[in-house]
């Protein structure tokens, strides 16, 4: 019976029960931040939710093969903005397929032109001899300290032109990276607080402060180098628009509450919530909803962020006096 038993045992290799232990540990890993860290975490049965994602992923054999259950639990979280990385490429997303009342002119086309990042590209100008006008558009993740730079330095060489006022340009920024976004604009955004984030639990919030020039998110700063600043608070208009998403809206919310600020254009997409990094194993890492943006009067944005003048116009990368940028500068030269 003993011998019996040995060469039943060698018909399952050990290496298929350690690969079925490995993909239950990581799928618990997975549950397991999405139930201690998720905005939304006190909107589901995580009992249901578990047992669900148990079922779905029974047949697993592999990572890859969890897309399934992670796909459900991000649709049962109601999550848009999560994301679960399998080797550093989206494996798990959800979408309601549905846009909400302030989205109805949302083109598709024009969101996958700004996401490229081609058509409208990076862009600093001189308006007016005293307007220094900057497109900041969506930033990866890469070398914080160069994207910064590469727009600090633009912004130094139009205040040595003469511009004492600015329009920043997120229209077409549909997300990314916000830390260089918002040092590369420190000197113009000024020192202070300037915002943050909310979530269920004090520890969800996050923390924005400028600090002799330098932009913290809740303690990290590029800390770049400060070659120019500004002794009192300029003028800034900031124009948004519905493919304003992600970190975008984030370094918008960064300007709400700023004194002699004005924000023209269209209400921002809505996706206004700050995501964490949680690598699961050298494989996989999740990316989901932790917290509402907060601007630095302590507002949350659950929806979008709003403009104060809503202004159409032609979406035409080769124009840059559109109307919305011709009624920003008519507000920034009143004075």
């Amino acid at each position: 019976m003993k011998n019996r038993f040995l060469i039943l045992l060698g018909m399952f290799p050990f290496h298929i029960f350690s690969q079925e232990t490995h993909i239950r540990e990581v799928l618990d890993g997975v549950i397991q931040v999405a139930q201690t860290k998720s905005l939304y975490r006190e909107k589901v049965n995580w009992e249901v939710v578990t047992d669900s994602m148990y079922q779905l992923s029974s047949d697993a054999k592999d990572i890859p093969a969890l897309a399934p259950a992670f796909n459900y639990l991000l649709e049962v979280l109601q999550d848009e903005h999560g994301r679960i990385f399998y080797n550093h490429q989206p494996i798990a997303y959800y979408y309601s397929g549905e846009l909400k009342e302030h989205q109805k002119a949302f083109d598709m086309d024009i969101y996958q032109q700004v996401q490229s990042g081609a058509i409208y590209p990076f862009r600093a100008e001189l308006i007016d001899a005293r307007i220094g006008y900057v497109r900041i558009v969506g930033l990866g993740m890469g070398d914080n300290e160069e994207m910064a730079r590469n727009i600090q330095d633009e912004v130094c060489r139009l205040r040595n032109a003469g511009a004492d006022r600015w329009i920043i340009d997120l229209r077409y920024n549909g997300g990314g990276n916000m830390n260089p976004m918002v040092e590369g604009l420190a000197a113009i955004i000024g020192d202070g607080p300037s915002g943050g984030a909310a979530g269920v639990l004090p520890a969800d919030d996050v923390t924005w402060e400028i600090i002799n020039g330098d932009f913290y998110n809740h303690g990290y700063s590029i800390r770049l180098p400060n070659t120019c600043s500004y002794d009192s608070l300029p003028k800034v208009a900031v124009l948004t628009s519905l493919y304003t998403a992600s970190s975008g809206e984030a370094v918008a919310v960064v300007f709400k509450g700023r004194a002699r600020t004005r924000f023209f254009g269209g209400n921002t997409l809505g996706m206004v919530t700050g995501t964490n990094w949680e690598v699961i194993n050298d494989q996989l890492a999740i990316s989901i909803s932790v917290n509402y943006y907060r601007d630095r009067k302590g507002k949350v944005y659950q929806k979008y962020v709003d403009v104060d003048e809503e202004i159409t116009y032609p979406f035409d990368p080769q124009t840059l006096m559109d109307p919305c940028v011709q009624q920003s500068v008519s507000w920034l030269l009143q004075d």
